[in-house]
């Protein structure tokens, strides 16, 4: 199946709005009818993809003041560049994934439709194994966070296992994150059912728009499971690079950036265990940094091969 043009060109036109800065909320509103089609959000992040590789382009050329003029310069080069690219890609070329495995490192996503047609997003410092073939579907997400849009095949239920659960659907969409030993799990669309893998609990079944989080998944108990409310556009923000967090230690931020650029950033352990709640756009690195230590009230400091943040004053 070759990947039509006219998907490749609007795109990339929203890859460059996205470039440019916040959109308009009726740009919001047009934004996420679009990329509701998972081909569509799937040729996003491939373009995404390309310009983390091609990101030193906009170093290469001169950059004009002031920088709001270079970043939408940066943004419609990387969209014509990534068009150019996009324009010789088949969707055996980009999506189609025959490997048992992924890994991708610091700052690398990657977007891949699987063997049975269930495309799956996987961010920043992930490892995946797959057993995807004519008796079942099961995904093992050994460390990270993933998104899926699930093939509906009800003869082949689509499994997740990740941190001692199993998340069951047959067709749906759904984000599962396993990172220092706690395990989140939204739902985009549909229903998802997920199970403790000892067999012991009651299943639990999650709704479009619920999120299910296990603080502490090395736990013998489960009192800690906590299913709250999650607006569906918040379930896979991170695949545009955007962190929203509620009520969260700030070193959990940290940790979590750290994982998008090779230069660590570094708090005091008072800033560390103060806990916040915002949204964050993870773009260029001194960009984000200077914008997390506005959002707080920190200074930074370079300390040769971090960036420390310290309470002002």
């Amino acid at each position: 199946m070759i990947l039509d043009d006219e998907i490749h060109q609007e795109a990339a036109r929203w890859f460059a709005a996205q470039r440019r800065g916040p959109m308009s909320l009726g740009e919001r509103e047009a934004f996420d009818a679009w990329r509701a089609e998972p081909l569509h959000q799937a040729v996003l992040n491939r373009m995404h993809e390309v310009w983390g590789e091609l990101a030193t382009v906009g170093e290469m050329i001169p950059a004009p003041r002031p920088q709001t003029r270079r970043r939408r310069n940066r943004a419609a080069i990387a969209a014509m560049v990534v068009l150019g690219l996009a324009g010789g890609l088949t969707a055996g070329a980009a999506w189609k994934f025959d490997r048992t495995s992924t890994v991708t490192g610091i700052g690398e996503q990657r977007s891949q439709e699987l063997s049975d047609g269930s495309i799956v997003a996987l961010n920043v410092v992930t490892r995946a194994r797959y057993d995807i073939n004519a008796r079942e579907r099961v995904v093992h997400l050994n460390e990270g966070e993933a998104a899926f849009v699930v093939h509906k095949d009800p003869d082949r239920p689509f499994r997740v296992r990740a941190a001692g659960y199993e998340v069951r659907a047959v067709g749906t969409a759904f984000n599962v994150r396993n990172r220092d030993q706690s395990l989140d799990i939204a739902v985009k669309e549909g229903v998802v059912e997920v199970r403790h893998l000892n067999g012991e609990a009651k299943p639990v079944m999650l709704r479009a728009g619920q999120r299910l989080h296990v603080a502490d998944t090395s736990a013998k108990s489960r009192e800690r499971l906590k299913i709250s409310e999650i607006s569906a556009t918040a379930v896979d923000e991170w695949r545009q690079r955007v962190l929203t967090y509620e009520d969260v230690p700030v070193e959990l931020v940290i940790r979590d950036i750290n994982r998008f650029y090779d230069r660590p950033i570094a708090a005091d352990p008072a800033l560390g265990r103060r806990h916040v709640t915002l949204r964050l756009v993870i773009d260029d690195r001194t960009d984000t940094v200077q914008r997390l230590a506005a959002l707080l009230g920190a200074d930074i400091r370079d300390i040769g091969r971090e960036d420390h943040l310290k309470p002002a004053g």
